[in-house]
């Protein structure tokens, strides 16, 4: 008797795992159709269609915030808005701090706002100044004139 509650209890527990993952699947599919849409739309010009498909998958899964996010302050930044911009850039930098499109987009935003040394901070990891660091000092030889 204590065997077939347990087995009952276990068989209970699969089937309800079963649905759950059936679950995320079936919304990791509807969210990646909404982004995929958005995408169609912005790249058509149809922002508020964009935004709303977006939306729509933000509120599905957040696994494509850091990319709507992003395409949301390239948006923001088409439309002149530039300071809506810069908080799309640095909410998708607060998710992933080396995300490389919003680290860029973020520098040239500053830039078009004549913040040219902040936008250096952003466009730094371009230039991946540790590899172009010296690993000695430098010493200067004599360099011969052709006179």
């Amino acid at each position: 008797m204590v065997l077939r509650k347990v087995l009952f209890v276990l068989l209970v527990m699969v089937c309800f795992a079963g649905l759950v993952y059936a679950e995320g699947i079936a919304s990791r599919e509807e969210a990646y159709k909404y982004f995929n849409e958005g995408v169609k739309a912005q790249k058509s010009g149809d922002f508020e269609k964009a935004n709303k498909e977006y939306s729509m998958a933000m509120m599905v899964t957040s696994k494509y915030n850091k990319f709507i996010l992003q395409n949301r302050g390239v948006m923001y930044a088409l439309r002149g808005d530039y300071a809506s911009a810069a908080g799309a850039f640095k909410e998708v930098l607060s998710l992933d701090p080396n995300y490389m499109p919003a680290r860029l987009n973020l520098g040239r935003i500053y830039d078009i706002q004549a913040d040219r040394c902040t936008s250096l901070e952003y466009w730094a990891d371009l230039m991946n100044l540790e590899k172009a660091k010296p690993k000695t000092f430098i010493i200067e030889e004599e360099k011969k004139s052709n006179e």
